[in-house]
């Protein structure tokens, strides 16, 4: 499974912050390269910016690294590579809504960034072996066929934390529920 990440996207999300410093952008990937040891997933990490006008990619802690370049952003790469590669098996990890919904017409599977990092975290912390407590159960709302995408989903839902407000929405207060929507 190729996981392609929309990297400011999920560094932002996760850490709550618009500024991500150069260690804090190391710090991710060293995390990565860690997580795709565990894994065996092939990552490719995609950066807005980088030295030069064009695409440049290179290779650290075992993720590919891409740099959209000063005349790109990484949410068109991103349409782009996907465009190019729809055949392939590919999770998205992103929450951008627009390059999510141009996957979604492409048939590719996607994950919320918050939801990835603490997937992230929780197999950094337990390592390849061990398993997490199940507190929620998984739906399936897709046809697809994907065994390890089916597995990370699982996963996902392990560590899925409500708020007060999803209970609101499911025993039916409309109130919440409209704001929830």
């Amino acid at each position: 499974m190729i996981l392609l990440i929309d990297a400011y996207n999920v560094i932002k999300q996760a850490m709550l912050k618009n500024k991500i410093s150069e260690k804090e952008r190391e710090r991710f990937v060293k995390q990565l390269g860690k997580y795709q040891k565990i894994k065996g997933h092939k990552i490719i990490l995609v950066f807005d910016g980088g030295p030069f006008d064009f695409p440049t990619k290179e290779k650290s802690n075992g993720v590919y690294i891409v740099y959209a370049g000063a005349r790109e952003t990484a949410d068109s790469y991103i349409k782009q590579y996907t465009d190019e590669h729809k055949n392939l098996d590919i999770l998205l990890v992103s929450s951008d809504r627009d390059i999510c919904r141009h996957v979604l017409r492409l048939g590719i599977e996607q994950i919320d960034a918050k939801e990835f990092y603490a997937i992230l975290q929780e197999s950094l912390k337990t390592g390849a072996g061990k398993k997490l407590v199940r507190h929620t159960k998984a739906k399936k709302i897709s046809d697809t066929e994907n065994p390890e995408l089916d597995e990370l989903m699982q996963e996902g839902s392990k560590v899925l934390q409500y708020k007060t407000k999803d209970f609101a929405y499911r025993e039916g207060n409309t109130r919440e529920s409209k704001s929830h929507k």
